[in-house]
């Protein structure tokens, strides 16, 4: 697939086939992730794979941990009151995504927050990590990686959603797959093949005109 293609086609997925993955083609994908940019070539990223029944372990784990804590997604907290302007972007996804929910049977906010900790019922799961050490200037290193992580997957035929709610359950994480505590878990991307029959994967957001976030200096 062109790589103009790739950016122009991909979309979140939010309900997986329940198809394993070939650990080649894993492996493939994030070879070619690796590639991203990064300050001097650091590539501080920290990728750890979570397959399989270990990754439905980690899902058990981060559910029950849901239910006690009841941590939702959310633009979190903040020092001034958020734009307007990014917060009616968010409220047209939400708008657009409730009736396709509905659909399959579940209220949006349970289909967000718990698909979320479940990873959308993919079969493979990388959790981004950043070692602590390093300034939080890396951030922007590790911002880069996942870009190219959800590219190179659609590439290679594969579907993939960025999850940042399970950060909000590092400690959990951590825990279950036996990570050092000096380890931050940045952001997490499930990976898997689409499941063709789930409306909520016609979804497809809009975009922000040029005019909205870019300022031209001649």
């Amino acid at each position: 697939m062109d790589v103009l293609q790739t950016i122009r086609c991909r979309g979140s997925v939010r309900a997986f086939a329940d198809e394993p993955l070939d650990r080649s083609l894993l492996e493939a994908v994030l070879h070619d992730a690796s590639r991203a940019p990064s300050a001097i070539n650091m590539q501080p990223w920290e990728v750890h794979m979570a397959l399989g029944e270990e990754r439905k372990r980690l899902s058990k784990r981060l559910l029950r941990s849901y239910r006690e804590r009841r941590i939702t997604c959310g633009p979190g907290a903040a020092k001034e009151v958020i734009p307007e302007r990014f917060l009616q972007r968010g409220r047209e996804s939400v708008e657009q995504m409730t009736p396709l929910v509905e659909r399959m049977g579940s209220d949006f906010r349970t289909y967000i927050n718990e698909g979320s900790l479940d990873f959308y019922g993919a079969p493979a799961v990388a959790l981004i990590f950043l070692d602590e050490l390093l300034h939080p200037d890396h951030l922007v290193d590790v911002g880069s990686f996942m870009g190219y992580l959800v590219l190179a997957a659609a590439g290679h035929g594969l579907g993939s959603c960025p999850i940042g709610l399970v950060s909000a359950y590092q400690d959990e994480v951590k825990d279950q797959l036996n990570i050092p505590e000096s380890k931050t878990l940045v952001v997490t991307v499930a990976l898997g093949r689409p499941d063709p029959n789930a409306c909520i994967n016609e979804f497809r957001s809009t975009r922000a005109e040029l005019s909205e976030f870019v300022r031209w200096i001649d």
